[in-house]
This record gives structure tokens, C-alpha cells and sequence, in this order.
């Protein structure tokens, strides 16, 4: 008794000691995950496990998968019971030799290959549905990709503002101090403040679209979205050449889903045409009969085999319209193919180009237009401490060098979309 209630106490601790582990583990975690920040690959796991339209068709998709095996089964034999040829004057089962009570079973064959074809159809839906999954999960990812890489570009908009808010108010406290001194004007002041308040008016503008960001995210992260973002831009996969991404959108998931539904389509075709053979039903039936024969034998019972099918002979107002109508929903499914696919491709075209030219734009940017702007900024601002140049020059200049590092942050993050889209048309999600 004594050694079993140690070990049981050993084991309660040993218990204890495991979750205060899993607990401080987790809470490292997750205190390591808020000062690291939310980064790309976790927010698109994030928004994938928590869409609930895509378990909404998975499941729409199993239930296609559990018709066909359903679908390809005969259906249930009918059982048939009764009395035939009952005297009304009298009730009596012995009284007639035609009484009997009857007792059957009544088996249907559908026609012709229907059973196979309509598993075969509901199978083909499921996988176009299961494709419909793959091109949902690709659109999600493009989606948070886009609202990541905005929410991105608003945080280093700000930090470039904020920047340009320090330089204004240092411009403001210097040209207080040189009108102080009667070195400016007035004039010289008032532009300065005017410069400053409208640094502070875009910080407010460029809060709140990264709260409409934000709150876009939300859709899909829920509350990760309000986290701490990485400040630096996320690395994407280099797309294919636009030949690629053209041979690529022929297996793409979209592509794939309306090649499903043309099979499908195909498949009703093959069961209109079934409606131009017989269905076919079984009847067995046995007849148990009361009373004697003439003779003092008793009456035999009966046993009866019959053999029904219906006769499609009138086709022109029925089956061959049903034909028609299922062979025009055919052709429509492909045209419906051969336009997404147009257009996707045209899509893709035009993204490969939007990223050629903002790629660009962003190495002139590099090489040219930054550096220039920063060394006249400089110069501007040296010349005005040398009573050289005025303030009007250095505060074009300096207004002119944040203008362009916040346009090219536009054009860093519209590159990097380009970039999203063209890997969602190529059907890669990493």
C-alpha cells in the first residue's frame, strides 16, 4: 500500500511538472512569435485553417463521393402482398379456385448503363469540386499576399514620414531661430509649419489606410491580423517566364475544375442517350390458394415469373429533346473552359508586363533617382547653412527626396502584387 501510494504520488507530480513545461513552452512561443511578428508564411497557414468555406466544400465534395457509390447500385426490390381473386359475395378463400393470397417481390433495371454513368457523373462532380478547393486555397493566399504586402507598405510609409515629420521640425526650430536673428523672414517660418502640419496630416492619412488594411486581413486572420507585422518585405518565388505560366494555366486548379464539369457534362450526355433503352422490372410471385378440387385434392398452390419493361418508341418530344438540351450544356461547359482560360491568360500577359516595367522602375530608382535626390538634398541643405542657398530651394528638396523613397515603396510593394498574381496563375502557393 505504502509503494503504490508513492509511485501514484510520484506520478500526480511527474504529471504536474509536464504541464507547467507545455505551458511555459507555449506562452515562450508565443511571446516569441509577437516579438518576431506575423510573418507571411504563418498569416497565409492562418487564413487556410481558418476559412470555413473551404471545409464547406470539402464536405460537399464527400457527399458526392458517398451518391456514387449509391448511384451504381440496383434499387431496392419492392416486396408485394395481397389477395387476388377474392369472391365479393361471400369472402370465402376456399370458395373459388382462382383465390389466392399472394405474396412477391418486384426487382427494377434501370436502363442500360445508367447506374455506372450517374457514379461516374457524381464522381467527376466531386473532382471538380476538390479542384474548385485547390484554386480556393490560391485565391485566399493571393488575398492575404496582397492585404499583407499593403499593410507593409503602410508601416514603411509611415516610418518615412515619420522621418520627414523629425526633418520639418528641425527645419521649424532652425528658422525660428535664424528670424530670431533676422536672418529669414517670416514668410520663411510659415512655410515650415505649413510643410510640418502636412507631414502630420499624411501620418493620420496613412494610419488609417493601414487600419483598412488591417481590418481587410481580418477576414481572413481574424484577430492575428491587429498583430505586429515583419517590417521588411517578404521574399516571393520568382514566376515562370510568361511561356511558363502559359503552360502552366493548363493544369491550373480553375482550369482544371470547368475540365471536370465538361466531363460531367460529357457523362449526362451518355445518360440522355440511355433513356432511348427499356427499363426492365421482375415480378416473382407466389400464390397460395385454400380449399379442395373437384376430385377432394387439395389446390395446388401457384408460382408466376413476369417480365416488364416500357417501350421508348414515341422518342421525338422526350428523349431526343432531353439529348439535345444535355449535349448544348456540354458545349456550353467548354466554351465556358476555353473563355477562363482566354482570360486568364490575358490576365497573366498583362501582369507579366505590369511586373517587367515596375522591376524597372525600381532598379532606375536604385541606381539613379534616389541617390540624386538624396545628394541634392544634402547639397540644398549644406548650401542653406552657408547662407548659400534659400529655403525654398532646400525645402523642394528635401520634399522632393520623400516624395519619391514613399513612391518607390509604391512601386516596391505593387511589384511584389505582380508578383502574387503571377504565381497564382502559375497555381504555385509558395
Amino acid at each position: 500500500m505504502y509503494f503504490a501510494h508513492t509511485r501514484s504520488r510520484v506520478k500526480q507530480w511527474a504529471l504536474a511538472l509536464l504541464a507547467a513545461l507545455v505551458f511555459i513552452i507555449g506562452l515562450a512561443t508565443a511571446q516569441n512569435v509577437r516579438a518576431m511578428g506575423l510573418d507571411l508564411a504563418e498569416a497565409e497557414r492562418l487564413a487556410l485553417a481558418n476559412d470555413p468555406g473551404i471545409r464547406s466544400v470539402e464536405s460537399r465534395s464527400q457527399a458526392l463521393e458517398e451518391m456514387s457509390v449509391a448511384s451504381a447500385q440496383l434499387p431496392d426490390p419492392m416486396l408485394k402482398v395481397g389477395v387476388m381473386s377474392l369472391p365479393l359475395d361471400s369472402f370465402d378463400f376456399s370458395q373459388e379456385p382462382m383465390t389466392q393470397a399472394v405474396l412477391g417481390v418486384v426487382q427494377k433495371f434501370p436502363r442500360g448503363d445508367t447506374r455506372a454513368l450517374k457514379s461516374s457523373q457524381m464522381l467527376q462532380q466531386a473532382e471538380m469540386l476538390d479542384e474548385a478547393i485547390e484554386d480556393q486555397k490560391l485565391q485566399i493566399i493571393l488575398a492575404v499576399r496582397e492585404l499583407y504586402l499593403e499593410v507593409i507598405k503602410q508601416k514603411q510609409r509611415a516610418a518615412i514620414n515619420e522621418e520627414a515629420i523629425r526633418i520639418f521640425t528641425d527645419f521649424s526650430d532652425i528658422t525660428r531661430d535664424y528670424y530670431a536673428t533676422g536672418r529669414v523672414n517670416q514668410q520663411d517660418v510659415l512655410q515650415t509649419v505649413v510643410e510640418l502640419a502636412k507631414s502630420e496630416e499624411r501620418a493620420r492619412q496613412i494610419a488609417e489606410e493601414e487600419e483598412r488594411a488591417r481590418a481587410r486581413l481580418s477576414a481572413w486572420l481574424g484577430e492575428a491580423a491587429g498583430m505586429e507585422l515583419a517590417e521588411e518585405w517578404p521574399e516571393l518565388q520568382q514566376p515562370l517566364d510568361i511561356a511558363g505560366i502559359h503552360e502552366a494555366l493548363k493544369t491550373h486548379p480553375r482550369i482544371l475544375a470547368l475540365q471536370k464539369k465538361v466531363a460531367s457534362a460529357e457523362t449526362g450526355v451518355e445518360l440522355a442517350r440511355q433513356q432511348y433503352k427499356p427499363e426492365f422490372s421482375v415480378d416473382l410471385t407466389y400464390g397460395g390458394r385454400t380449399g379442395s378440387n373437384m376430385d377432394g385434392s387439395s389446390r395446388a398452390d401457384l408460382f408466376s415469373v413476369m417480365l416488364v419493361m416500357d417501350l421508348p418508341l414515341f422518342h421525338e418530344k422526350r428523349q431526343d429533346r432531353v439529348t439535345a438540351s444535355m449535349v448544348a450544356e456540354s458545349s456550353a461547359a467548354m466554351f465556358d473552359r476555353d473563355d477562363l482560360y482566354r482570360r486568364m491568360k490575358s490576365e497573366a500577359e498583362l501582369s507579366a508586363v505590369t511586373l517587367e516595367k515596375q522591376q524597372q522602375s525600381i532598379e532606375f530608382f536604385t541606381s539613379n533617382i534616389l541617390p540624386e535626390a538624396r545628394f541634392s538634398a544634402e547639397s540644398s541643405f549644406d548650401a542653406y547653412q552657408s547662407s548659400v542657398g534659400d529655403l525654398s530651394s532646400l525645402l523642394r528638396a528635401q520634399i522632393t527626396e520623400i516624395d519619391l523613397r514613399l513612391e518607390f515603396v509604391r512601386i516596391q510593394a505593387e511589384a511584389l502584387k505582380s508578383q502574387a498574381r503571377l504565381l497564382y496563375f502559375q497555381g504555385e502557393n509558395s
